[in-house]
């Protein structure tokens, strides 16, 4: 490919990337409901009135897991042209090897690290792994052993189970022994008494696509972490010539979204 054919190419999926980040940015922070999932059973009691209501089955649409992985595959071709095009045009520039908590990714220009630089101080996409959904701490979550979620990254509450009660006010009269019913006389007396009943029988179950808070504060950590390599990285560059890049999609965002 030509050098002014991937220049066009890059210019062209750039704003498709940037929508892509802001995108997920607005989804996670709007449509939490899409990672969350609850099993609800109702059994009415014989002699009582069902109650449909309690009964309902809402499934997990999407997880996190999910997500990361649609917007490494469509943002794959973007990052590979962007590197490219730094390394190509950086033929013969500063270059240096980008060192990631003790691991080496390779050696780098210096215009692929200042592209790198610059895609991790986007704000849109370090707001975006802010806006990350996470399960609450408050409540205890186990991998799913449900049929319907098999594969999927999603979590499961404990089933909570329950009996549905009501209670029945009934009057009755107060019996005087010293006074006939059929006496002039007579004046009745009124009690109610409270009777509990049960209804049914009921579960209920949560669901969560969502990442803990460790997975999301570690992917913060990684993406400083890459940050500061580079700026590092930066630093010690010395001149080259550079055809070609290893730094692609799938190894900056596996990095920081996996580990």
């Amino acid at each position: 490919m030509k050098l002014n054919v991937l220049l066009a190419k890059t210019d062209a999926l750039a704003v498709g990337f940037k929508n892509l980040i802001n995108d997920y940015g607005r989804f996670f922070n709007k449509s939490q409901g899409a990672f969350l999932g609850e099993k609800r059973t109702y059994a009415p009691k014989e002699g009582t009135i069902d109650e449909p209501s309690r009964r309902g089955n809402i499934n997990v649409q999407t997880t996190v897991d999910e997500k990361f992985e649609y917007f490494i595959d469509t943002s794959a071709e973007y990052i590979d042209s962007l590197f490219a095009q730094e390394r190509t045009n950086s033929s013969g520039s500063a270059i240096a090897e980008l060192i990631v908590e003790g691991n080496s990714w390779g050696t780098f220009s210096s215009l692929e690290l200042l592209r790198l630089k610059g895609l991790l101080e986007n704000s849109g996409f370090s707001n975006m792994i802010g806006a990350i959904p996470v399960r609450s701490d408050a409540e205890q979550w186990d991998i799913n052993t449900q049929e319907a979620y098999i594969n999927r990254y999603i979590f499961e509450a404990p089933i909570l189970e329950g009996t549905n009660i009501t209670t029945v006010k009934e009057d009755y009269i107060l019996k005087d022994p010293n006074v006939s019913d059929q006496s002039p006389n007579y004046n009745a007396k009124v009690a109610q008494k409270t009777t509990v009943m049960e209804l049914g029988e009921y579960t209920v179950q949560k669901f969560s696509g969502q990442w803990s808070q460790r997975q999301r504060a570690e992917a913060l950590k990684r993406h400083n972490k890459l940050y500061v390599a580079t700026i590092e990285a930066l630093k010690v560059c010395n001149e080259v010539e550079a055809i070609g890049s290893d730094l692609n999609g799938p190894k900056i965002f596996n990095y920081i979204l996996k580990g």
